[in-house]
């Protein structure tokens, strides 16, 4: 069940004018301008002619340079910001003058909904909004908001989806943040090198089952918490086995090598490109679960998929088995 800021605001006799503001910040959109309080009583922390902005639930935290980022295209005047997203690192944020901001995470919004449910000035029918046979088939796949296991990491995403979309020519379409569910692998192992040349070496890779993909973790960054957001599982894993097999493809790597050699008149030194292979066959290998950031996107023509937070790829949604 779920209950809108709008209706909320409604409800509580704020009325709030729509405008046409694009937010070029991901996850953050602009509700309007409140152009009425018909109920002193209703705690409204800002005055008539604030904008309105609203952060859905996402996995990504808002941190201070994203809150930068967003008053560098807000327009001038007051501005009130709730959050339900979580905020962290805001002790430094500086904006310009031109902004003046209320800035409300989940626990101001918990309090003021609370005391408004206590005094009896919010009666909203809380009914589940019907699902779309899409959404539908969404729900039954997966189990939605579910805790992670214990020793999950979540990464932050690569992707700027908004900027995403407007390269596409995707103004305001339906999204939801969601979890993709992966694999870390750690690989214990060595590296054999020319003239009998032996590295000892650690490698972590991501196993990444919907894009098939077996690759090193690179420059993949984890996110400082979990966020609790419904996670979809792949329709197939790789076996250990077949991890095993790929490792020669993803770790071996190619090295300058420097060799001498003796001639007339002297030595001549040189290098040449080596292949430093993998022991796969006796290389330790462990694993534990990672989430990968995505959205489900509703497509005008094409219905609800996914856009992969790492890649930018557009995969279909799993079948239900």
């Amino acid at each position: 069940m779920t209950v809108s800021l709008p209706a909320i605001l409604k409800e509580l006799g704020i009325g709030v004018k729509s405008i046409s503001i694009i937010s070029r910040t991901p996850g953050i959109n602009c509700l309007g301008i409140i152009e009425s309080i018909s109920n002193s009583n209703a705690g409204c922390p800002v005055d008539v002619g604030t904008h309105v902005w609203h952060a859905q639930p996402g996995w990504a935290p808002i941190d201070r340079m994203e809150l930068e980022r967003w008053m560098v295209d807000a327009p001038d005047g007051s501005h009130w910001l709730v959050s339900e997203r979580k905020l962290i690192d805001l002790d430094r944020t500086t904006g310009p003058n031109r902004i003046g901001l209320v800035l409300w995470g989940s626990e101001e919004l918990s309090n003021w909904l609370g005391q408004a449910i206590l005094a009896g000035r919010i009666r909203l029918q809380l009914d589940e909004t019907p699902a779309s046979p899409s959404i539908g088939g969404i729900s039954n796949r997966a189990e939605k908001s579910k805790p992670p296991p214990p020793d999950a990491t979540a990464i932050k995403p690569k992707v700027k989806l908004t900027e995403w979309l407007s390269q596409r020519g995707y103004e305001r379409l339906q999204v939801r943040p969601i979890l993709l569910e992966g694999r870390s692998w750690h690989i214990d192992g060595h590296l054999l090198g020319p003239e009998g040349n032996k590295e000892k070496h650690r490698w972590t890779l991501l196993e990444d089952p919907f894009s098939s993909q077996l690759t090193r973790m690179g420059d993949a960054e984890p996110l400082p918490f979990v966020p609790q957001l419904e996670q979809i599982s792949p329709t197939s894993w790789k076996t250990i086995e077949m991890v095993r097999s790929e490792l020669p493809s993803v770790c071996e790597e190619r090295r300058h090598w420097r060799v001498s050699q003796s001639a007339a008149g002297g030595e001549v030194q040189g290098s040449i490109l080596h292949w430093w292979r993998i022991e796969e066959k006796v290389a330790e290998m462990t694993s534990s679960p990672i989430l990968i950031p995505g959205w489900q996107v509703d497509f005008p023509g094409n219905g609800w998929m996914i856009v992969h937070g790492l890649s930018g790829e557009i995969l279909n949604l799993p079948q239900s088995g």
